[in-house]
Order: structure tokens, then sequence, then C-alpha cells
């Protein structure tokens, strides 16, 4: 079966959630006017781009849909896995943001997708879901490539994208000449800092190791 791939915009919340990319948060943001055409044409357009690249890389029989739920003023997306379905959903909390753009909602696609074809480490035992670290080196040392994204709109991208990480968060903002030094113990399997988030996107972006701030090497 040839894999079909579509994009959906929604007026509801979604009670489904795996590989979310964001811990919950009580933040909101407005929501995406349906007005604004212009904008969500923008953004259409990326997702299709998305689409026809992500398409011709998983399994035959899997089908990818992208809903972008434009009145849900959450800020957060997520994937989940429904039997050989791969529903990617971003909420207009997102898709509102003032550091949205279409660099930046690739590169959080990118991410989502990046929890299925991201690999180990797994944020379970047998489970399907690369750890958020993976989803994140993930989506820069492939994904941000094959969108064909420049060194200076991946930056930018990546950090505009731990930005609102950190909003919701309510850390530290990350910059871009900094690091993260701290040397975890063992992986995390949960949500790395932020300012580790961003170095492990520039790390994949460059080729370089998984940053020792969330990845521990058996």
């Amino acid at each position: 079966m040839k894999m079909r791939a579509s994009i959906l915009i929604l007026f509801f919340m979604s009670l489904e959630v795996q590989g979310v990319c964001l811990p919950e948060s009580p933040l909101m943001n407005k929501k995406m006017s349906m007005n604004n055409n212009a904008a969500l044409v923008k953004m259409e357009e990326s997702v299709y781009r998305f689409q026809e690249i992500i398409g011709p890389i998983l399994p035959n029989d899997h089908d990818l849909i992208v809903k972008l739920e434009t009145l849900n003023p959450r800020v957060n997306a997520l994937i989940n896995k429904l039997e050989t379905n791969l529903v990617i959903e971003v909420y207009g909390g997102v898709l509102s943001h003032p550091d949205i753009n279409e660099s930046t909602l690739m590169l959080l696609l990118c991410h989502e997708i990046g929890h299925y074809l991201g690999g180990a480490p797994f944020q379970s035992r047998g489970g399907w879901s690369s750890t958020e670290g993976q989803a994140d080196y993930y989506s820069s040392s492939d994904c941000a490539h094959f969108m064909g994204l420049n060194e200076s709109s991946f930056l930018d991208a990546a950090l505009r994208l731990t930005k609102i990480y950190a909003e919701v968060t309510r850390e530290a903002a990350p910059v871009l000449d900094s690091c993260d030094e701290r040397v975890s113990n063992r992986t995390n399997f949960g949500y790395p800092p932020i300012q580790c988030r961003l170095d492990t996107l520039i790390a994949g972006w460059r080729g370089q190791s998984r940053p020792k701030c969330w990845f521990k090497e058996i």
C-alpha cells in the first residue's frame, strides 16, 4: 500500500498523547485566527513540503497525518502512533507564537517525527518513541538537512524553538554562544534542560556527539 499524507485544519482538542515535545503546562497563547489566511497558507505549504520529504522514508503501509489545531491555545505539539497511522498535532498556541516562522515550524515537525525515526534511546523499554533528547538530535542531524535548511536558517529556527520551550518550562532563555556544561550520570529519559536541548540541536546539525548534559554512553 502506498503511503498517504494529509493535512487537517482542526477546531477541537486531542485526547491522545504520545511523544509530546513539551511537558504539560498551564501556559496558553492566543488562538490562531482563521482570518489570517496568509500565515495559514504558509504553514500549510511547510507541512506539505515536510510530508513530501518524510513520506518516502516511512514504511510503505504507513500514513502520515499532520493536524494543525488552530483554535487550541495550548503551546505544544505531539505525535501519536495509531497502528500504521502517524499523527502529528500542532496546537494553535504554537502556531500563533511570535517566534514561529516556516523554518521553526519545519524543525518542530522534524522533532515530532524524530520520536518515530530517531531510534534509541527510547522513552520506554520495548516502546516506539525516542526520548526527547534523541528526537531533538534526529531533528537536526537528519531531518533539518533533508528539509534543505542552511546554517543561518537552522540556527535561527533552533534558537526560536528552544526559546518557546523555555517560555513554557519557565527556564532561562537559551543562547547560541553558551553551552550546558553539566554531565549527566545517566541518560535523561525525560525533558533535558532547555540550554541542553539547544546544544543537542546544534550538535546534531554539526555531526557532533550527543551532549553529555542528557546522554550517557553505555
